[in-house]
Formats: C-alpha cells, structure tokens, sequence
C-alpha cells in the first residue's frame, strides 16, 4: 500500500483509529485464556436449561474444579491463573445448598488425592446476603465481597433474583447486562449465571429457548445449554459461544451421582435423545408434588422461612413447570391439606403441626 503521507501517530489517537494501531496496542499482552471451552476472564454467560436438568450443579462442578487446581473438567482442559470462585446463590435456603457444597468438596478431595488446602480458594454467600439484588445498596454489597475475595469466577444463581420486573421487557435486560458486564470487565470476572429456560417438552435446546427478552442472549458471551428428557436423560450443549466454535453435532450426555458431581457419558446426537423421548408414552404431571418439592428446595425443610408467591413464579411458571393459575389451585390444595401455610398474602410457609 502506498504511504498517504499523514504520520502514523495521527492514526493513533481519537476514538477511530487504524487496525494496525489497534494491534499495536495489543502488543505483548496475552490472549486471554479460555477457562473452560468458550468461557474468558472477562466475560458474561451462562448455563440455561428447564428446572431440574442440573445447571446449578454443572456450574457448581466446573467451579469446584477450578478451584481445586484440577486441569480438566468433563475431559475439556481449564486455563486459570486465579483460583478463587465465588458462589452468589440466592435462590436456596443457605442450610441445604452448604451442605450439598460441602458432600462435593469432601468427594472431589477424595476423588483426586487432594489436599484440603484448596478449599481455601472456595467462597459463598452468608445467610445474611440479600436473597435478591434490587437496590443500589444490595449491589455494593455484592461489589464490596468481589473486591474483598478478588474471585476469577463468579457464580451467580440467578438472574431473576436481580429484579423484581419482568425480564421479558427488553429496557430491563438492558439495564441488568450492562449491569453484568460492567461488573465483569472491571473485576476481570468470568461471571456465570445460572439461568431459566422455556418449557421443553423434549424439544432441543437453542438460544430461543432463554427466557426472557432476546437482548439477555444478545449480550451473552458464551450459553451451555443444560437439558433433561423426559427419560430422565440429562445431557449439555454449547448453545452459542463469542470466543468458540459452537456448530458441533454432538451433546455430552451426563449423570449426577449421589455426592452431587457430575459424571460424563458418552457424547450424542440431541436429535436421537430427543427422538427417543418423544416416542415415549406421556407422563403424568402432579402439579402438587411439583410444588411441595420447590418448597423443600427453596427452605431447606425450614418451617420459619418464608416463601414469596414471586419465588414460586420465577421457579415453577417462567421454567414452564406449571401454568399461574395452576400452581395457584395447587397452594390451596396444599394450604386447605395443612401441608402449607399462608402468614400473609403473598407469602407462605410449610407448616408443621402443633
């Protein structure tokens, strides 16, 4: 190319410059590395995928992993030079998920000859951190722990505890991933989220399935999709990835055992799985047990722990479970049963006879 005769540093100032320049500037700093798949430090992502197919547990897994040093996790390699993990649940009473992380710390420990130490690197939420994220007060609270911890990965479950509006309006998402992605960048954060998905009904997993407006799925960084069958096949799916490959055919099939770690299988065809599942004859639903389980899972078996109608919203009807007026007819079977109580409107507990 010829020489246009303005000086190179003319080129390199303004908020436009040339691509040469930009590389420049990209000089002698390391690409960052791929912590696990198409997940970098910073970015936003997530696993997404109807209630019960395992996400939390995957993304709990994949932490522990990182944080035990480990240098695989599913047979994938993990690259992270920060060790410390940061889980952010406020979907669960503190008492079970405690307990759950405490069974996976003990079993990978075992698993691999580890020394305890590693344990250290290993950070959660008290029962004192707010259960949603609403005000400006609650975000300098979550900030002021990051700061304090300095995790390179942050697990947050979930997204819908971080408003009480509805993130199918498109200005909400806007505002709660500019939120995200800032909090990222500036803590060099790879964040993850544990995310909702649409009803299944054994269909494949894909970026349409993401509740919510499509500017959540718009700004993501990386999506792995977390599905169950109705055959109780569990398997993952990268969805869709900015810094990935993400047009393989295949899933990787998977099963949780009785420590709460993730097993892999053998890979698949999603197609197949959902095939299969299909041709099944179909099951039927309890609408009452669906909720007596999400109560449990929500307080821990707690009776002094309180339920709002919104968590059950979040948890049953935006993943597709039950339909509003039917996880209503359910809370009333269950309250005129003596199984659940209401204190005041929109608020109930389990109950526990005198």
């Amino acid at each position: 190319m010829t020489n246009t005769g303005i000086p190179q540093n003319e080129h390199c100032t303004g908020h436009v410059i040339t691509i040469q320049c930009m590389g420049q500037k990209l000089e002698g700093e390391p690409e960052p590395p791929k912590i696990f798949r198409g997940i970098i430090r910073p970015s936003v992502g997530c696993f997404f995928g109807p209630s019960k197919s395992g996400k939390t547990t995957m993304a709990e897994n994949l932490a522990l992993s990182i944080a035990a040093g480990l240098d695989n996790f599913l047979g994938e390699p993990i690259e992270c030079s920060n060790r410390k993990v940061l889980f952010v649940n406020m979907e669960e009473y503190y008492r079970s998920r405690t307990i759950r992380n405490q069974r996976q710390i003990a079993a990978l420990t075992n698993k691999f000859g580890l020394d305890s130490e590693w344990q250290n690197n290993v950070f959660v939420v008290d029962q004192n951190f707010p259960r949603y994220l609403l005000t400006d007060e609650h975000w300098e609270i979550l900030e002021r722990e990051i700061e304090k911890v300095q995790p390179g990965v942050l697990v947050m479950d979930s997204v819908t505890r971080t408003t009480m509006d509805s993130i199918e309006d498109s200005s909400v998402s806007t505002k709660l991933m500019k939120r995200f992605r800032e909090l990222a960048h500036k803590h060099k954060l790879a964040l993850i989220f544990i995310h909702h998905s649409q009803k299944m009904d054994n269909r494949p997993i894909t970026i349409s399935s993401l509740a919510g407006s499509r500017v959540i799925g718009q700004e993501m960084d990386f999506m792995i999709g977390i599905n169950r069958t109705s055959l109780n096949i569990r398997y993952m799916k990268d969805v869709a990835y900015r810094y990935h490959p993400d047009d393989t055919e295949f899933v990787l099939k998977f099963e949780i055992d009785f420590n709460q770690l993730i097993n892999p299988l053998e890979e698949a065809h999603e197609s197949d799985l959902i095939s299969a599942a299909t041709n099944q004859m179909p099951v039927f639903v309890d609408s009452d047990i669906i909720v007596q389980n999400n109560f449990i899972e929500i307080t821990g078996g707690d009776p002094s722990v309180v339920v709002q109608t919104s968590e059950l919203y979040d948890k049953i009807v935006s993943t597709g479970l039950l339909t509003r007026p039917t996880l209503h007819a359910s809370l009333k079977r269950l309250e005129n049963n003596g199984l659940i109580k209401k204190p005041e409107k929109g608020f109930y507990q389990l109950n526990v006879p005198s």
